[in-house]
């Protein structure tokens, strides 16, 4: 099989390319098309959330809604937004989410999305000289037409580590925890606040509040492949045949890759994808360690919204950045603070996630929308 070659330095002429793509469609490989009972908890169970609304038919059916729902990120395992087009060879990294949710999910419900390129914008930082925000806006539909949510996704395409000004982080261990602090993880995670059942009223909300930490973690191997369970999420990942078939379409007929992804992926014997759960890969891109997912992270993030939010709360809008990666050993605190009620119903919340050496590994906002008494 012939060999693809690619550029590993970022160049202006790659920009200018990239540029010129903005407005036109892309050719989406869904993931999952129906929110499923299977489907809903493979993804909520991915994240670690056994909240019962998602999975448990007699729990959900005293619910407002009658019946199982899914909480609002399952639209990241119809399609997470996250793409390398253009650039061949320059590495993706996720970089963050800004979603709208319009409607709430519900079981049986078909999903569909309409993906166009977005503007980039070139940038530079702490750990390589310059890189591209890449970005897509996605709408997404339910089987029916109406629209049920949209998302503004935003991926990080940076020079690995061999290209001048690549990636370069420091290389770091996996961490060793104490026993004391493996039982305080322990006792955190199955101490879990969620609100559940129990309404939280607009009128309760106090402007300056704690919005629970919820612990995630120590990462490690188990959790990457119980997360992919939940959501393949990428059209990177491919077991055997279809591998081989994929990699031999990226080198001889790239027409037949069912999206306009960087062939490079699909060409490279080892995917530069396998840096999630391998730390050569890692670090031959730039990354410290293997690294958990973005889309991951951001899941974790929306689901300490949803436990305190409560069963009748509503997601309006969740923004997401990831600033540093979680690598494997590190546990992840994700929470926040009610920074608004800017009125009746509309609670505006600040999130943030870090891990056990307090790095900022994401931030965000939220808007949510609860019931109100009067």
């Amino acid at each position: 099989m012939a060999q693809l070659t690619y550029q590993n330095e970022l160049t202006d002429e790659m920009i200018a390319e990239a540029e010129a793509m903005e407005g036109e469609p892309l050719r989406v490989e869904q993931w999952n098309h129906e929110a499923t009972l299977d489907t809903i908890r493979r993804w909520c169970w991915g994240l670690g959330d056994d909240n019962p609304l998602y999975y448990d038919e007699a729990y959900a059916a005293q619910s407002p809604y009658g019946s199982i729902v899914a909480p609002a990120t399952f639209l990241a395992t119809v399609y997470t937004g996250q793409v390398g087009v253009g650039m061949v060879g320059i590495q993706p990294f996720g970089g963050g989410f800004k979603w709208k949710f319009d409607e709430t999910i519900h079981r049986g419900d078909r999903l569909n999305v309409d993906a166009r390129l977005g503007p980039i914008k070139v940038v530079s930082g702490r750990h390589a000289s310059r890189f591209v925000i890449q970005s897509t806006l996605n709408t997404y539909f339910r089987g029916d037409g109406a629209t049920v949510g949209h998302l503004e996704g935003w991926t990080l395409r940076v020079p690995r580590s061999k290209a001048a000004g690549g990636l370069a982080y420091e290389p770091r261990k996996a961490h060793s925890y104490s026993r004391e602090e493996l039982e305080s993880i322990r006792l955190s995670a199955i101490g879990e606040e969620r609100r559940g059942a129990e309404t939280r009223y607009w009128e309760d909300v106090i402007v300056g509040e704690d919005i629970p930490m919820m612990v995630k973690g120590p990462i490690d191997l188990i959790t990457m492949i119980a997360y992919y369970a939940g959501n393949h999420g990428t059209p990177r990942y491919k077991s055997t045949e279809l591998a081989w078939k994929y990699r031999t379409w990226a080198v001889e007929a790239p027409e037949n890759l069912p999206n306009n992804y960087d062939p490079f992926y699909y060409a490279e014997s080892v995917s530069p994808s396998a840096g999630h759960t391998r730390e050569d890969v890692a670090h031959e891109v730039g990354m410290p360690g293997a690294y958990n997912n973005g889309t991951q992270t951001m899941g974790w993030i929306g689901h300490a919204v949803q436990n305190w939010m409560g069963d009748d709360g509503f997601l309006s809008e969740l923004t997401v950045t990831l600033r540093r990666p979680a690598i494997f050993g590190d546990t992840v605190w994700c929470g926040g603070r009610v920074s608004a009620k800017p009125e009746p119903g509309l609670v505006e919340l600040d999130l943030s996630a870090r891990n056990q050496i307090d790095d900022a590994v994401a931030d965000g906002s939220a808007v949510v929308r609860l019931p109100v008494r009067s």
